[in-house]
């Protein structure tokens, strides 16, 4: 029978339960006598074979049946769950994922490491016979990095393949490794559930997006006509719009779990090299986010976490010396703020000194004393987004070389989002990323500029102010005003753009405040000509490489409006 038909399913429900796997791993280090979880493990383990076997991939099954019967030693009570397991069930997942891989991009599958067998039957031989009582019987042992969410492996459901039992061609995929993300309790029942090429999904939100052109369109015709009843009509149908623009993001919507395991592992393996103990703790899992910007989280995020554990958290010793608790806390928080997500990086470490990073910018050069004279705490701390800036006392191979920040604010910042950091010296940080859910259909401000028309999504503006002239300061080259209790840095959008300066015989100068290498400023513009619902192109060569432009988009009169890049321009 050909099976290839076939593929696509087993590589999808593979790797849903090679996530599943991973997150269970995890989480049994901080509880590792949890009997669902560890029934779970065997499940998982045993799918996987059952499934290998039925496509005829015998590289997975060698792999999913050694896995399983590693975990059938630990359910039976015969091998405690320790780091050592956690270590060659990583292992094992790793090797199936590169699998996947092959598989998928049709190369001939890399076969597993002639030792990796060998080893496992070593380990449980030498750690079996040292074992005297039952896993439920055992007091947990300590682990250097856990998960705070509750471990997968509810009672095995109808269609879960079991030990002895014939597997079916399709096997069911993993149950739900969240099991509270399913509303409406332990008897709620998906009804159905399809999978959609991505493909397709683009496809939709282009057409979507289309429609939202058209619609700024017939609201420009209806103001011409002035005709009530066309007015009417077209509101009619941009609240239709709007619903079917919201329904097609929720199909697009992919959980922040979707991207979790690899946070979890990646602590957790730096947590071990650094010999520090740590409590790594996931929140809001199920929010949703759109895929394109999910994709593009992955790397920021697993920066600011890897400094979390390097940098931010103190050893052992010196937690106790501070009287701390031996073991530090990171935090992973996700929260939905209407069409935004605020995602949290905090930890419970030595915090960040706002002077001694204003000392060593200045050391490096990276500002003068009078612009160190006018920054804010707040301003301080955001420092650490200028390239080149590191208060690291030493160089490892995680951080202390001055990268890495201000590539991740540059990121945020192409997604429309920014960056905010708090700190207390001696007590923590927290990194705070706010996003839009999407980025294909925007709300943005467009501005004058000479000629030229730009649009800047609103999720990069903190503000717009007309100033008066008496508003603004002369401070050595620079010219500021004051908000907040902080010196606003004015620069001209205009002369950014290479465009002519604008004359303001009014005297009211209009600026819209956003943030640009971690310090905010004020960009003068010639005026200001309303928010506006932009659906944004890519744009072809050779206008994909200028400096600045992320796109574009059509206004209701047909005309041509550029996206701009702020976080690239400035």
């Amino acid at each position: 029978m050909d099976m290839s038909q076939y593929r696509n399913l087993f590589l999808s429900e593979a790797r849903e339960y090679l996530k599943t796997i991973n997150e269970t791993v995890v989480s049994l280090e901080d509880a590792p006598s949890e009997r669902s979880a560890i029934d779970a493990l065997f499940r998982g383990a045993h799918s996987l074979k059952g499934m290998a076997a039925s496509m005829e991939y015998g590289d997975v099954v060698v792999v999913a049946h050694s896995m399983e019967d590693l975990m059938l030693l630990v359910r039976e009570g015969k091998l405690a769950f320790d780091a050592g397991v956690a270590d060659l069930l990583l292992e094992g997942t790793d090797l199936i994922e590169a699998m996947l891989d092959d598989l998928e991009q049709e190369r001939e599958t890399r076969r597993p490491p002639g030792d990796y067998a060998q080893r496992l039957a070593a380990y449980t031989a030498g750690q079996g016979k040292a074992q005297q009582q039952p896993v439920s019987q055992q007091q947990p042992q300590p682990v250097s990095q856990a998960q705070q969410a509750g471990a997968p492996g509810a009672p095995a459901q109808p269609g879960v393949p079991q030990p002895g039992v014939s597997q079916p061609e399709h096997p069911a995929p993993p149950q739900p490794a969240h099991p509270e993300a399913a509303k409406g309790g332990e008897q709620s029942v998906e009804l159905s559930t399809v999978r959609v090429r991505t493909e397709l999904l683009d496809h939709l939100i282009n057409l979507t997006g289309e429609l939202v052109t058209n619609k700024n369109r017939l609201l420009n015709v209806g103001r011409e006509l002035e005709s009530p009843r066309l007015n009417d009509a077209v509101s009619e149908t941009a609240k239709l719009l709007r619903a079917l623009h919201d329904e097609v993001m929720k199909v697009r919507l992919m959980p922040f779990d979707a991207i979790c395991d690899r946070f979890q592992r990646s602590v957790r393996a730096l947590a071990k090299r650094s010999g520090k103990e740590l409590h790594f703790e996931l929140v809001g899992r199920e929010i949703g986010l759109d895929r394109g910007i999910l994709e593009q989280l992955t790397d920021p995020l697993n920066h600011i976490l890897r400094n979390a554990v390097d940098h931010g958290l103190e050893g052992s010793a010196e937690r106790l010396a501070a009287g701390k608790p031996a073991r530090g806390v990171v935090r992973l928080a996700v929260t939905r703020d209407r069409d935004r997500v605020h995602i949290t990086v905090s930890d419970d470490g030595r915090g960040m000194e706002p002077q001694a990073m204003i000392e060593a910018a200045i050391r490096k050069q990276l500002i003068s004393e009078e612009e160190a004279a006018l920054l804010s705490p707040r301003q301080a701390l955001m420092l650490a987004c200028i390239p080149g800036f590191s208060t690291a006392k030493e160089v490892t191979d995680v951080s202390g070389r001055g990268v890495g920040m201000d590539a991740v604010n540059a990121s945020i910042q192409k997604l429309g989002g920014s960056l905010s950091i708090e700190s207390e010296p001696g007590t923590g940080s927290k990194f705070t990323l706010m996003v839009p859910m999407t980025i294909a259909i925007i709300h943005a401000l467009v501005v004058q500029c000479g000629k030229v028309k730009g649009a800047v999504p609103v999720t990069a503006v903190q503000r717009t102010v007309e100033l008066r002239r008496e508003q603004v300061e002369t401070v050595g080259r620079r010219q500021v005003f004051q908000m907040d209790g902080e010196a606003i840095q004015l620069l001209s959008l205009n002369r950014v753009l290479g465009l002519p300066i604008g004359r303001f015989s009014n005297g009211i100068v209009p600026a819209f405040v956003t943030e640009a290498r971690g310090r905010r400023v004020g960009l003068v513009v010639d005026r200001f000509l309303g928010q506006h619902e932009l659906f944004v192109k890519p744009l072809g060569r050779p206008l994909a490489k200028l400096k600045g432009v992320a796109g574009g988009a059509t206004l209701g009169d047909g005309e041509i409006v550029t996206i701009l890049d702020l976080s690239d321009l400035l």
